[in-house]
């Protein structure tokens, strides 16, 4: 009994004990609670402005230093990417690692790295400057909606967003947020907040005649700061008790500095800004913080020395320190400046589908994805492979979303056509001079349809007038689905110039004119290579039109086997700093196949090149022979210029047989006007020869060069001096791509 009594005993001693805690902490957790609903909903707006957005990071970095939580935000072009970013997860030091970590230069441009392009479109770059940004539809000739259709810029905000893929309703993020957008149609002001985050974020952006509008629910949709550069209503309807805006837009322009076109235009834009800023402004109350960084002199376009920017943005915030106190929460709180988790758990892809409103074939861009059903998402894979198919030049843009059926992953290929499209108009300059006796022009206009079938062929043709002209059609046809292998029958009629040498010296300029057909079959090796094997069939006539004129003029007739296998995985066509570029062309020339002699040749040309730093090493080696029979004039191998055996006019050697060893260097300089430059130099080792025997170290010539390159609107800009153990010197200025 004893026992039992000292047991109730102490049983009740901790019931009444626990009881006691109980009644001590239910108070304690109330007050906790009742505080916490007590405590004003504080709302962030962030504004609109180009690069200057960027110090939206260094207010952000202050409130979390001050400890001032954010309930909401709402954001508008760069403050949308800022705010959206921020409402995801992530904290100041990781928006600031996040815009390091991008590279704008790139970002802001259209153009796929080089080694994503496809051969044919390695072509294009190397002869057309304007190449399928003018289109040809239903008779009239139209462009793209803006200059910039923002690519890149939407698959690295799907990447930095990728933790909250599969948040649809922005209300459900970390902080819930909106982006504000606006109608280009109907003018009005649209706020998002449900759907694709990174496609809202590209929306709020898309400034007019910069970026493409995107279409989104039956809108189309441009920067939200034409009707809401600051919204302060927006937040203010989300239930912000109190709201801290922060204003980075443009000032307007003074009088003195209104000197131009451009500048007036730059004005209009900013009073329209101004005005709906200004009535945002009067929306705020007493309580509520408008923090406007001094960020005179720092221009909207300016993304990669924007960094300077954050330290401003925290400066402005600091001067509000007394008032935010009271916004403060007590220290040991932690719900400030908590890090999104940096490992982003990949998820099984179950299905893969593909949404594609062009003629391509959805099976051909399915096949381009590495990605395999039921394995992990392999992101970096992705965002190649959308590279390569947006590197086909085909589609305005090519993007991917991550899909929800029931409890399975998948992928949805996103493909949109060209609306300016299928047929583009394409021109082309190449200007040669040595500034004396030598020039050579060359233009060229074409016209690409693409894609004609679901198979993406496409179909060429190239008008070529100046020192050589001519005019070329080619169809280009897969012969499956996603295959490797095409056929590509094409036609033809050129006008060549060949000199015709004898030891050593220009007896005559003769004028070589052609006509006929080719037919190959080929196969692709992805993006970095090609290999063609074909019969050409030509008649023509040579005409002496310069020098001895005892050189009969003859007929021509051409029947012959050739190969042309190619590979090009240079980083840049005309200041290449890295990668190899190789070609093998085979010739057999029969009479049996319709020629006027038999004769084989074979031509080999590589080319790398390295960099370290800003200074870059290339080496060549180019050997082309005759090594069975006497190939005709319009056969022969060409030097001359200011790559190609400097000292001599462009193609001013011909002979049976050529040969040449380059080393270059390449240095990357301070821009000039704003285009980036390169100072670049090379020593060279060639010659032509008649006969193939006489070939040898021994008969070669040194030449040495040096130069000034550009790259500017019209391609590549060349301005150099070259000289030639012979004796033969030259000035060069080339302007554009081949000739």
């Amino acid at each position: 009994m004893a026992y039992l009594f000292r047991l109730g005993t102490t049983l009740f001693q901790l019931a009444v004990a626990a009881a006691t805690l109980f009644l001590m902490s239910a108070p304690i957790s109330g007050m906790a609670d009742e505080a916490e609903s007590n405590r004003p909903r504080i709302g962030l707006v962030l504004s609109g402005g180009g690069a200057r957005g960027v110090a939206h990071i260094g207010v952000i970095r202050e409130l979390e230093r001050q400890r001032i939580p954010v309930d909401m935000i709402a954001g508008t072009s760069m403050g949308a990417i800022v705010g959206g970013l921020y409402a995801s997860g992530m904290n100041a030091a990781q928006l600031e690692e996040a815009y390091l970590s991008i590279d704008w230069t790139n970002v802001l441009s259209d153009a796929p790295p080089r080694k994503e392009l496809s051969m044919r479109r390695k072509f294009d770059e190397a002869v057309f400057q304007v190449d399928k940004s003018v289109g040809f539809k239903d008779g009239k000739v139209q462009v793209p909606a803006g200059l910039i259709r923002g690519q890149k810029l939407e698959l690295e905000l799907q990447r930095l967003l990728l933790p909250v893929a599969d948040t649809k309703d922005f209300s459900q993020l970390p902080i819930p947020f909106k982006a504000v957008a606006s109608d280009i149609v109907s003018s009005e002001t649209v706020v998002l907040g449900k759907g694709s985050l990174a496609q809202a974020l590209r929306a709020s952006m898309a400034v007019p005649g910069v970026f493409t509008p995107v279409e989104l629910d039956d809108r189309l949709l441009v920067d939200g700061g034409i009707n809401n550069n600051m919204p302060v209503d927006v937040v203010r309807a989300m239930g912000a008790d109190i709201i801290i805006a922060v204003d980075i837009s443009s000032p307007l322009l003074k009088e003195d500095e209104l000197s131009s076109a451009l500048d007036i235009v730059t004005q209009l834009t900013n009073i329209m800004v101004y005005r709906n800023t200004e009535a945002q402004v009067k929306q705020l109350g007493e309580n509520d913080l408008l923090i406007k960084p001094e960020l005179k002199g720092f221009s909207p376009g300016d993304f990669v020395g924007a960094m300077k920017l954050i330290p401003l943005g925290e400066a402005a915030t600091r001067e509000y320190t007394d008032k935010l106190a009271s916004l403060a929460l007590p220290m040991g709180d932690g719900s400030i400046a908590v890090a999104r988790a940096d490992g982003v758990s990949r998820p099984i892809i179950e299905y893969i589908e593909v949404d594609n409103d062009s003629n391509v074939d959805d099976e051909f861009l399915r096949g381009k994805l590495r990605q395999q059903v039921g394995e992990p998402l392999d992101l970096e894979a992705l965002e190649q492979d959308i590279g390569r198919i947006y590197g086909l030049d085909t589609f305005d843009s090519v993007q991917y979303r991550l899909d929800e059926q029931g409890n399975r992953t998948g992928i949805v290929l996103v493909a949109r056509e060209k609306a300016w499209g299928p047929n583009y108009l394409q021109f082309g300059l190449s200007l040669s001079s040595d500034l004396s006796n030598d020039n050579n022009l060359s233009i060229r206009f074409g016209l690409t349809s693409m894609p004609l079938n679901r198979l993406n062929g496409e179909w060429r043709s190239i008008l070529a007038l100046g020192e050589e002209p001519g005019i070329e059609t080619e169809l280009y046809q897969p012969l499956g689905v996603g295959s490797p292998w095409f056929v590509v029958p094409k036609g033809f009629l050129v006008n060549n110039r060949f000199n015709v040498i004898k030891d050593g010296n220009i007896l005559a300029e003769t004028r070589v004119l052609r006509v006929g057909g080719s037919l190959a079959l080929g196969r692709e090796f992805g993006s970095l290579g090609d290999a063609r094997l074909g019969y050409r069939r030509y008649y023509g006539d040579t005409k002496v039109t310069i020098g001895d004129p005892s050189i009969p003029d003859d007929n021509v007739d051409g029947g012959e086997l050739y190969f042309v296998g190619r590979h090009d995985s240079l980083d840049s066509i005309f200041f290449p700093r890295y990668g190899l570029r190789g070609r093998l062309d085979l010739i057999g020339s029969r009479e049996s196949l319709g020629a006027d002699n038999d004769f084989d040749q074979v031509a080999a040309d590589l080319f790398g090149a390295h960099t370290w730093g800003k200074h870059t090493l290339q080496l060549a080696a180019r050997v082309e022979t005759t090594y069975n029979g006497q190939a005709p004039i319009q056969n022969f191998f060409r030097l001359g210029g200011l790559f190609e055996l400097p000292g001599y006019t462009d193609n001013q050697l011909a002979a049976q047989n050529a040969a040449l060893l380059r080393a270059g260097y390449l240095r990357v300089i301070n821009p000039v006007l704003s285009m980036p430059a390169y100072l670049g130099g090379t020593l060279q080792y060639g010659d032509v020869f008649e006969d193939r025997k006489t070939i040898s170290f021994d008969e070669l010539q040194f030449a040495a060069a040096v130069y000034i390159g550009l790259e500017t609107f019209l391609g590549p800009v060349y301005a150099g001096y070259g000289v030639a153990e012979s004796g033969n010197n030259s000035i060069y200025l080339r302007i554009g791509g081949i000739l």
